[in-house]
């Protein structure tokens, strides 16, 4: 349609979400801001960005719930943590050692479901945490090291050896990642 949207475009703009028009009016500014008169954009070929902006924004957290499994929030590490009825506080979760705590794109933090075996953390997690600080490797880079084979340890994931009670073989393998990142 000269001059104005095709109906089809009409109808799906009336469909969006708060959230979609707020996330298309943020790149619409940036857009403006950046390209002004719209010439470099015009060398781009339009739908596979706008594709690789949603592909970027929507499915780097499926990705990650892919690769990590589930997580829970605050909440639902205090009630994991509970005991006989003792509720534990939000502020002895977020300040205990031991759990890896991952803070996502939007400052929510998480904590994967896999650090947590019969209602407790895995045993030996807080000396692989602190064999890796985080100066050296990012939480989440740490989260995917923890559920992706090694090679050092044949093949294995270092949470399944975990789960299995070699917490030394996994400590062990932790300090020399993180010699080998500080190298």
């Amino acid at each position: 349609m000269p001059g104005g949207l095709p109906r089809s475009m009409l109808e799906a703009l009336a469909r969006t979400s708060g959230a979609q028009r707020s996330f298309v009016e943020q790149l619409l500014r940036e857009l403006v801001l950046r390209d002004p008169d719209g010439a470099a954009l015009a060398r781009v070929d339009a739908a596979a960005a706008a594709r690789g902006a949603v592909d970027q924004v929507l499915d780097s957290a499926e990705r990650w719930t892919d690769h990590l499994g589930g997580f829970y929030d605050v909440d639902g590490v205090r009630r994991l943590l509970s005991r006989a009825g003792r509720p534990v506080s939000k502020q002895a979760v977020s300040q205990r050692r031991g759990l890896l705590a991952l803070t996502t794109g939007s400052g929510r933090v998480v904590y994967p479901t896999f650090q947590f075996t019969g209602g407790s953390p895995l045993p030996g997690l807080d000396d692989v945490l602190r064999a890796v600080p985080e100066y050296l490797a990012s939480r989440w880079t740490l989260a995917s090291w923890l559920t992706s084979p090694q090679p050092g340890l044949d093949g294995t994931t270092p949470v399944q050896l975990l789960r299995e009670g070699a917490a030394d073989v996994v400590v062990a393998a932790a300090r020399d990642w993180a010699r080998a990142l500080a190298a």
